[in-house]
């Protein structure tokens, strides 16, 4: 039984120590279309708040984006699952991909790196969030109209009819 135990917590531990590696591949970032759309974890899109989507993380994990091309480095916390594409790593937001110089590539290789608790001191980690909310309240989520299927179906059926 204490042999279960103890490859158990080595499974954990590998676990762990897999993300606080650095990852390399492809980064992308979210159109600005998305905003006010909800995110995995239930918060809406925001393009002036530094967000990101990985596959594995936590949500709310501060994570350390790094563009190779431009030598820009940003900080950014995980809210979304993602990306779908093949080889990527990570989707950031629209601020994100502008402080990073990505925008005028759209995809491209970046290296990503989840920041541990040590490194996440208390005045880093209010910085980060007092940036985010500022951007909130300057950048207020736009109101959108919710469009049903049913509405834009019986449209189409209307002016079939009046072809006819």
């Amino acid at each position: 039984m204490k042999q279960i135990k103890h490859v158990f917590l080595l499974g954990l531990l590998a676990i762990t120590s897999l993300h606080a590696q650095t990852q390399q591949g492809l980064g992308t970032f979210y159109h600005v279309r998305h905003w006010g759309h909800k995110t995995t974890s239930g918060e809406p899109y925001h393009p002036f708040v530094f967000s990101a989507a990985h596959r594995t993380l936590p949500f709310g994990t501060w994570v350390e984006v790094e563009f190779p091309k431009t030598g820009k480095k940003t900080i950014v916390r995980v809210n979304d699952r993602g990306p779908f594409l093949r080889g990527g790593v990570i989707d950031v937001s629209k601020v994100a991909a502008q402080e990073l110089g990505l925008v005028s590539y759209g995809i491209s290789k970046v290296k990503v790196r989840p920041l541990s608790q040590v490194e996440l001191t208390d005045s880093l980690q209010t910085f980060l969030l007092k940036r985010d909310s500022l951007a909130k309240a300057e950048h207020p989520t736009p109101i959108r109209k919710k469009s049903s299927k049913k509405k834009k179906a019986k449209k189409r059926k209307a002016k079939k009819r009046k072809k006819r």
